[in-house]
Order: C-alpha cells, then sequence, then structure tokens
C-alpha cells in the first residue's frame, strides 16, 4: 500500500523535501497532511483484511453482502467519530461520506441481482436470522421475497431421483449410545444425521428459518457432503450452483491469463473445448486433486473419445500441461 509505504518512510520523505524545498515549493506535505495520511491508513485497515478474507480457500460469494455490511458498519462508526467535538476532523469526513457513496452505490446493485442475497440464506451460520438482526426491517422481506422467487422458478421444480433420496452406504447406521454425550458433540452429530426428505414441505424456506450454527468448512464444503443432498435434493442443488460462483473477479481472471499463455502463437488451433480441458486438469494438478503418472500418480482423467481425438489430446492437452 502506497500510504503504508510513506509511513514506513517519512523520516527519509521529509529528508528529501527539506533538500529540495524550494523545488518542491507548493506539494511539500504539511503536518496536517501527514496526520490525514496516518488517520486514513488506521481507516483503510479492515479493507485490506476483507479483500484477503475474500480471496481466501474457503472464500464464499456468501461473504459478499457480510463483508459489505461490515464495511458500512465501519463507515458509519467512523463518520460519527470524526465528526464528535473531540476529533473533529472535516477532511476525514468528507473522505469518508465520499468513499461510503460508492460503496453505497455497489451495496444497492447486489438488490438487483438476488443470487448475492440467496448465498447467504443458504449459508448454514447465518441464515434468514442474520438479515433479520442487521438488516433494516424493510429490507428484510424483499430480501427473502427475491431468494424465494429465484428458488421457486429455477429450482423449485426439479425431479428427484431415488439416488438423491437415498442414505449414503459410506455412513454406518448410528447405535445406542452408551452414555450421554457433551453438548458439542451432540450438536455435531445431529448436524451428520441423515434426514430423508419430505417433498411435500418447502426446502427453502425450512432450511432458512432454522435457527444458524458455526460450521468448520466453508459453505459449499457442507453443502456438499452427501447427507445434505439426502435431506434437502431439490436445496442442494441450488446451494451447490449459487456457491459455486467466485467471491471475487481473481480466480476468473487468472483463467484468463492462463488460457492466454496456452494459446500461443504456434497453439492458435486449439479448440475451446480443450482450452478449457487444459486450464480445468491444470487447476486440479496445482490444487493436488489429480497426480500425473509420471509421478506414480492415477494419470489424467480423460472421458472415452474416438480415437483421433485421443491422439488430438494427447498431442494438445498432454503437451501444454507441461508449464503447470
Amino acid at each position: 500500500m502506497v500510504i503504508n509505504r510513506a509511513l514506513t518512510k517519512q523520516s527519509e520523505i521529509k529528508a528529501f523535501m527539506t533538500d529540495y524545498e524550494e523545488a518542491l515549493s507548493g506539494i511539500l506535505l504539511t503536518a496536517q497532511d501527514w496526520d490525514l495520511l496516518y488517520k486514513a491508513h488506521i481507516f483503510l485497515q479492515p479493507f485490506v483484511s476483507a479483500t484477503l478474507y475474500a480471496e481466501g480457500d474457503k472464500s464464499s460469494i456468501s461473504q459478499s453482502l457480510l463483508l459489505m455490511d461490515a464495511l458500512l458498519a465501519h463507515y458509519e462508526r467512523n463518520k460519527l467519530y470524526y465528526s464528535q467535538e473531540d476529533h473533529l476532523d472535516p477532511r476525514m469526513v468528507r473522505a469518508i461520506e465520499m468513499g461510503w457513496v460508492v460503496l453505497a452505490k455497489y451495496y444497492n446493485m447486489t438488490e438487483e441481482v438476488p443470487v448475492y442475497t440467496a448465498a447467504l440464506l443458504l449459508d448454514p451460520s447465518r441464515r434468514a436470522a442474520y438479515i433479520r438482526k442487521n438488516w433494516p426491517d424493510a429490507w428484510v422481506q424483499p430480501a427473502i421475497n427475491a431468494a424465494t422467487q429465484l428458488w421457486e422458478e429455477n429450482f423449485k421444480v426439479e425431479s428427484i431421483t431415488d439416488d438423491d433420496l437415498s442414505i449414503p452406504s459410506s455412513i454406518p447406521p448410528p447405535e445406542a449410545p452408551l452414555r450421554t454425550h457433551g453438548i458439542e458433540l451432540d450438536l455435531l452429530l445431529k448436524d451428520m444425521e441423515v434426514i430423508t426428505a419430505d417433498l411435500r414441505e418447502d426446502e427453502f424456506k425450512s432450511f432458512i428459518d432454522l435457527p444458524p450454527f458455526r460450521i468448520d468448512c466453508s459453505p459449499l464444503e457442507w453443502w456438499g457432503r452427501a447427507e445434505q443432498k439426502s435431506r434437502y435434493p431439490r436445496l442442494h442443488s441450488m446451494a451447490i450452483t449459487i456457491l459455486s460462483i467466485p467471491a471475487e473477479s481473481s480466480e476468473p481472471e487468472r483463467a484468463f491469463s492462463g488460457s492466454r499463455r496456452t494459446c500461443s502463437c504456434d497453439r492458435l488451433s486449439l479448440s475451446c473445448l480443450n482450452i478449457q480441458r487444459i486450464e480445468c486438469i491444470g487447476s486440479w494438478i496445482r490444487e493436488g486433486h489429480i497426480r500425473l503418472s509420471k509421478l506414480n500418480g492415477m494419470g489424467l482423467p480423460m472421458e472415452d473419445a474416438a480415437e483421433d481425438e485421443d491422439d488430438e489430446l494427447q498431442g494438445e492437452i498432454l503437451d501444454e500441461i507441461g508449464w503447470i
């Protein structure tokens, strides 16, 4: 951060301005300017943390509104602080007001896309309880209605197969407890119970109205468990679809950059399908999900394809995968 660097090198910058005071004339930093930089540096710390939080391995689109809520509260708290007589600073108040307008602009845009609210409601640690507690009353019902409409129009009508309702064979049937468990263990065991869905109930409404609880993973990982698919067969599809959306644009941008390196001048004949395969397999290898056969692994997952398609894959994908 530029401000952080300036504060770190404050003594050197002051010495430079003293040596070249005549040449710099009207662009010298005054004591008031340094004070403003110091206050701005402190004010911007939550923004740095929010950016890193949204880039983490467990980041989720369900965090988007949560982070905006936190930052808006940060704006309001600091505006009140610098408006008080003991800490009055009109420049900070003005800067905070300008920043608040920009953040509020993007916050209001989320109302046009119910996916953000739906992602928040599908987070088992938030649900509707978070919205009712932290949002103005006038916002709550319209937000829930928009997410409900998304559910009803796109996911509630999905057909359900017997496999969606079956209890996973990998989970053994529970045995009668020999003694009383601790409260925390009971909550964990209750969360892991496989309850077959009642197809007559509205899965979305019943889920968001339940009390929230802490989870030890991302919302997407929680919904990826077999017991959630058995209990909420249709809502499971909605959750996986929405929570798979990247929280930031950094991952898609990274994919585009990787694709540009893949499509070198002598590889412009690569088909779109094979570019997708290269980037997907490359991501799997980097994340450690698969291991190449030359490294004593299982090798690349290959679809059943015609012989000429196999040759194309060998000639394009396997060669290009070498840079990963």
